[in-house]
């Protein structure tokens, strides 16, 4: 008999996924909303004890469904984000980005719930495939230009992650509990893999690339799984790795400071995604019980208080058609409901208290204790966040004039939308307020009390020695139309130049072979259908390629390859990744 305890919510998204592709447009956006509400209630109704096997090749059993108290965290909010999605969705979206997107949601969960290599790959891919369809759906050339480099990044990311599985799995089986201690040069792969999808600098730069070119909706979606999903296989299988705490504080502190230097609304609040992950990469790193529920819940909380922002961002874009702080201004008065969500937000984000971001936070400044660099660049950070978002957005978009408000036609935001924001805010203030609950909920069950004198005065007095110089220096810190490469400059000024070089290469090298072989070839295969004509073949070719030099009519050669055809792409991209895979390797050893 059926146990509706074991039904597994990643598979219900799935196909939900698969079903709304094929229903009417008037169908879709509910049917949407019912499957990711059926697929929150199995994750909360989850057993400890559930299961889902299945019987692979050679007699291999894959657990799709492996519950423990880190799963099941963020397998709830997971579960909560897609519902909050798919309601900011039901509006505008057409049938390729919405049944991608339910797809996207559920292949995170089954990431999450994997107990077993094949299965954490399989979904780890299908994830990429559904994330990078997100982005395309912009269909701006922008966006086009993004998902192909977003694809990329990703494919090379599972690749490195299904390339480290098999060396553990050749040694160990595929149990994912069997990545314990040293993994060797398996582990590593792994872990690289998974450091693309976390967004670890310099492997960070999809996120701002790609995450503003999607449309609002897919923008939502993309800020709440593919990272975290990373973070969780980062405290997974890598918790206490210490030279993750320093490196999590510097790429905190460097998200922080390219937010503030940006002026595209979406991409500023992506850098922020930047900053955050490298909030929760430090706190994993240190292997405590206070860092690992640390990392654990602020992942969690972090995609409600971001998605209400980037809910935010999106309906700014959809209202006005602008993404540029310096085009926006005095949107507060005309957006009531954003601008104060987003206010919340902003503040759940920086940290102030009774929100969510102060009751995760921390946890992990608690970890951070006695690690006096990692401490004070996480600190510095969360100064950049409340400079940032809460006073530099807030400020030139929402509630600040530069010289008039914005008088350009704005567009109502639909109800759906609104509602996704308010159901967000109101989980934020309530996550903030009860934060023992989810506390008891993390993987070391850490029942910490932030609510302190001490901490809440810490935080006031940051939050106040950042305004005043903010208010006191407020020309200079109006946001200016610039480009920041970030490190898309290293690969701009050096590696495209290089990669060019060696594809102008390989196409020579493979065009020159390619004529070499078609005249064979041809030559070949005349001598085969007539023997005898092969003497004189060699003088009539002469002949022919003279008069072909001199305008002449001359039935074009039959072969089996174009004379002068330029060697495909796949072709040139797979040598070059060869090369590049060399180099590594000798690097490496």
């Amino acid at each position: 008999m059926f146990e509706f305890c074991n039904l597994h919510p990643g598979l219900v998204l799935i196909l939900t996924g698969i079903v709304v592709f094929f229903l009417p447009e008037r169908l879709r956006g509910g049917a949407g909303i019912a499957g990711s509400l059926l697929a929150l209630v199995s994750g909360l109704l989850l057993s400890d004890d559930a299961s889902l096997p299945w019987m692979f090749a050679g007699g291999m059993q894959l657990e799709l469904l492996a519950v423990d108290r880190l799963s099941r965290l963020f397998g709830l909010i997971f579960s909560a984000a897609a519902v909050l999605c798919a309601v900011y969705g039901f509006h505008g979206c057409s049938r390729r980005e919405r049944s991608a997107s339910h797809i996207y949601a559920g292949s995170g969960l089954c990431v999450v719930f994997a107990g077993d290599w094949i299965s954490l790959i399989c979904f780890w891919e299908v994830m990429a495939i559904a994330s990078w369809v997100l982005v395309y759906s912009g269909e701006t050339r922008g966006a086009v230009r993004a998902s192909y480099r977003y694809l990329v990044m990703h494919l090379l990311g599972g690749n490195l992650l299904l390339a480290g599985a098999m060396i553990l799995c050749a040694e160990n089986g595929i149990q994912l509990s069997l990545l314990t201690g040293e993994g060797g040069f398996g582990a590593l792969l792994v872990f690289l893999g998974i450091c693309i999808n976390a967004g670890i600098p310099p492997l960070h730069t999809w996120i701002p690339d790609a995450y503003p070119e999607s449309t609002p909706a897919g923008t939502v979606y993309m800020g709440s799984f593919t990272t975290k999903a990373a973070i969780y296989a980062l405290i997974r299988f890598f918790a206490g790795t210490e030279e993750l705490v320093i490196w999590g504080a510097v790429m905190a502190v460097f998200g922080a400071c390219m937010a503030l230097i940006e002026n595209d609304l979406r991409r500023l609040l992506s850098y922020h995604i930047v900053s955050q992950l490298g909030m929760m990469v430090a706190a994993l790193g240190t292997g405590t019980s206070a860092g690992i529920d640390g990392a654990a819940l602020h992942g969690t909380f972090n995609i409600l208080y971001k998605g209400v922002l980037l809910m935010g961002a999106g309906a700014v874009v959809y209202s006005t058609g602008k993404r540029k702080i310096t085009e926006l201004s005095g949107l507060g008065r005309k957006m009531p409901v954003t601008a104060g969500c987003f206010l919340i937000a902003s503040f759940a984000i920086s940290g102030v208290p009774f929100l969510s971001g102060f009751a995760s936070k921390a946890l992990i400044m608690e970890s951070l204790h006695g690690l006096n660099a990692a401490y004070l660049l996480v600190m510095l950070a969360g100064v950049g966040t409340w400079l940032s978002i809460t006073l530099k957005i807030n400020y030139f978009v929402f509630w600040g004039k530069k010289t008039a408000s914005f008088e350009g036609p704005v567009r109502k935001v639909p109800l759906s939308m609104n509602l996704a924001m308010i159901g967000g805010t109101a989980l934020c203030v309530i996550t903030g307020i009860m934060p023992q609950i989810f506390y008891a909920m993390t993987p070391g069950g850490t029942m910490g009390h932030p609510f302190t004198a001490e901490r809440i005065l810490e935080y006031i007095g940051l939050f106040i020695g950042a305004t005043v110089p903010f208010a006191l220096l407020l020309p200079k810190m109006a946001p200016h139309d610039r480009i920041s490469l970030d490190f898309d400059w290293i690969y701009r000024k050096w590696f495209a130049p290089l990669l060019t070089g060696l594809s102008d290469l390989v196409t020579g090298v493979f065009s020159s072979t390619q004529i070499v072989c078609s005249r064979f070839f041809s030559a070949g295969w005349e001598l085969l259908k007539n023997p005898a004509k092969g003497r004189r073949k060699t003088g009539e070719r002469a002949e022919n390629e003279k008069r072909t030099e001199t305008g002449g009519d001359e039935e074009p050669e039959e072969g089996w390859f174009e004379g002068n055809m330029p060697v495909g792409a796949f072709m040139q991209v797979f040598v070059v990744f060869c090369v590049i895979v060399f180099i590594v390797i000798m690097i490496l050893e």
